[in-house]
């Protein structure tokens, strides 16, 4: 904390007011970007455009970069067997890191590096060219992990009418309103600075010429660290828990002390609360928060 050693151009994250993203807060990033058809949010490939260039697109552009992705879906059949090769009861994190490996020798830069004609000054663009399709696939990829470990694994097919967003709602059956969920989420957690474990260790993967699959798929293992995106999954955990403990009273403001202090005094963290950076409450949680107030 306060310690400056990372530059980055595509967001902050001040202590006082959260992530900005190309010098956009959380609500101004939503009302700027255009929006999917028949949605007040917009979609997964806006944001992209936005972040990469600083701009804000306008929908003929938004519309390149979704037919683009499109053109980047078509996730090889040895990446499913090689998820499906793993103990079903794998931890997603550990199925979704393999999957990025097994796409690794489509890399178009370990190519470039290969070809006995790598020119640094040149290398980004088959970075991008990875990077492009790492994001495009993923959805895909997470979808398939999704369904194979709690829908039996019955498979959905992408439809290809549809935004990233909401073709990953698509694909794990469910509603149309989790479409906006589903863009609202990726496009909260898509960069929070360059100095969390995740982003520092794409970075650093990556300083040693390693493709954006090695850089990525180390990305996600330390993502897996309960200090970092687990707390995403041990919050819940924490909570079903104490709702256990209750066994069916109210919470109240005495009850939720000792279940705190407790947890805090067996020398344990209270995961999902607090943050290393954030003095004040994150706004990616005001936006969600928000949105569940005016959802139906």
């Amino acid at each position: 904390r306060d310690i400056r050693c990372l530059v980055t151009d595509i967001s902050y994250l001040d202590p006082q007011e959260g992530i900005r993203f190309r010098g956009k807060t959380i609500p101004e990033t939503f009302e700027a970007l255009p929006k999917a058809a028949g949605s007040a949010y917009p979609t997964v490939e806006s944001f992209w455009y936005f972040l990469l260039t600083g701009d804000v697109p306008t929908q003929a552009q938004v519309d390149e970069v979704v037919a683009e992705w499109k053109t980047r879906q078509n996730v090889p059949s040895y990446v499913f067997d090689a998820i499906r090769a793993l103990p079903r009861d794998s931890h997603p994190m550990v199925m979704l890191s393999v999957g990025i490996m097994a796409m690794q020798k489509d890399s178009k830069f370990a190519a470039f590096y290969n070809s006995g004609k790598f020119n640094k000054m040149v290398a980004w663009e088959s970075v991008y060219e990875d990077a492009s399709d790492i994001v495009a696939r993923i959805p895909i990829v997470a979808a398939f992990i999704y369904n194979l470990k709690y829908k039996g694994d019955k498979q959905i097919a992408i439809d290809p009418k549809l935004d990233t967003g909401a073709n990953f709602a698509h694909m794990i059956g469910q509603s149309d309103q989790y479409k906006d969920v589903a863009r609202m989420y990726f496009i909260l957690h898509s960069d929070h600075e360059s100095g969390n474990v995740s982003a520092h260790t794409t970075h650093l993967v990556h300083s040693a010429l390693s493709d954006p699959y090695y850089a990525y798929s180390a990305g996600l293992n330390g993502l897996a660290g309960p200090l970092h995106g687990l707390a995403n999954q041990e919050v819940l955990g924490w909570i079903m828990e104490f709702q256990k403990k209750l066994n069916g009273a109210e919470p109240t403001k005495e009850n939720v002390t000792k279940a705190l202090w407790d947890t805090l005094n067996a020398g344990q963290v209270v995961p999902g609360y607090g943050h290393a950076v954030l003095r004040k409450t994150d706004p990616r949680y005001t936006a969600q928060r928000e949105f569940c107030h005016k959802t139906p």
